[in-house]
C-alpha cells in the first residue's frame, strides 16, 4: 500500500510504502521524517429520526445533531445491539441483545439467535388493510408474560441496480412477569 508526504525542502508530493520512518527526494535528494499513523477512529451509522437521512458518527458518541434537519439523535449504546445472519439468505440482521429470535425483512425467515432455547410466539402476519407496525396484538392468557415486537430499521444498501433497498428487522422479545 502506498501512502503520500511532501518533501520538506522542495515541496513535491513523495509516494513511499506504508510503514516506512522516512522517504528521500530523488529530485532535491532531501530526507523527509513519516509521522506515526493516526490512531483509527472507530466509525458508526444510524438513520436520522429526523429526515431518514443516514448519519456516520464516531462510535463514542452519545448524540449525532444531523447536518440536513439538525435533529438531535440519541445514540443507542452499541453493546445493546447484536448481530446475526439470517439462517437462510445469509444476509447481516441486527436485534435488540437479548431477543431470542429476529424475523428477516428480505425472506421473512425467522432466525433463532441463540440467546434462549424457548420458542418465539410466531409474528402475526398483516392482513390486506393492515400494515406489519399496527398488526393486531394476540391475546394471551393474563398468568404469562406478553412477547414484545421490536422493530429495527438497519441502514440503506444499494442493490445491483443501484437503487436504495430498505433493511427493517422484525424481532420478538419474551415479555418479563
Amino acid at each position: 500500500m502506498q501512502s503520500q508526504i511532501v518533501c520538506h525542502r522542495c515541496r513535491r508530493v513523495l509516494a513511499y510504502p506504508a510503514g516506512a520512518p522516512s522517504v528521500c527526494c530523488a529530485l532535491c535528494r532531501a530526507i523527509t521524517a513519516v509521522p506515526p499513523p493516526a490512531p483509527a477512529v472507530e466509525m458508526a451509522q444510524l438513520i436520522c429520526g429526523g429526515c431518514r437521512t443516514l448519519l456516520m458518527y464516531t462510535r463514542n458518541a452519545d448524540t449525532v445533531r444531523c447536518s440536513c434537519c439538525s435533529t438531535v439523535n440519541l445514540v443507542r449504546p452499541v453493546n445493546n445491539i447484536a448481530h446475526v445472519n439470517c439462517g437462510r439468505c445469509r444476509t447481516t440482521l441486527m436485534y435488540p441483545h437479548g431477543a431470542p429470535s429476529v424475523k428477516c425483512a428480505i425472506c421473512e425467515y425467522i432466525t433463532n439467535t441463540g440467546i434462549n432455547t424457548m420458542s418465539p410466539t410466531p409474528c402475526p402476519m398483516p392482513t390486506s388493510n393492515e400494515s406489519a407496525y399496527n398488526a393486531p396484538s394476540t391475546s394471551a392468557p393474563t398468568s404469562h408474560p406478553q412477547n414484545v415486537t421490536v422493530v429495527v430499521e438497519n441502514p440503506m444498501t444499494v442493490d445491483e441496480q443501484g437503487k436504495l433497498v430498505s433493511n427493517v428487522v422484525v424481532g420478538i422479545t419474551p415479555g418479563k412477569n
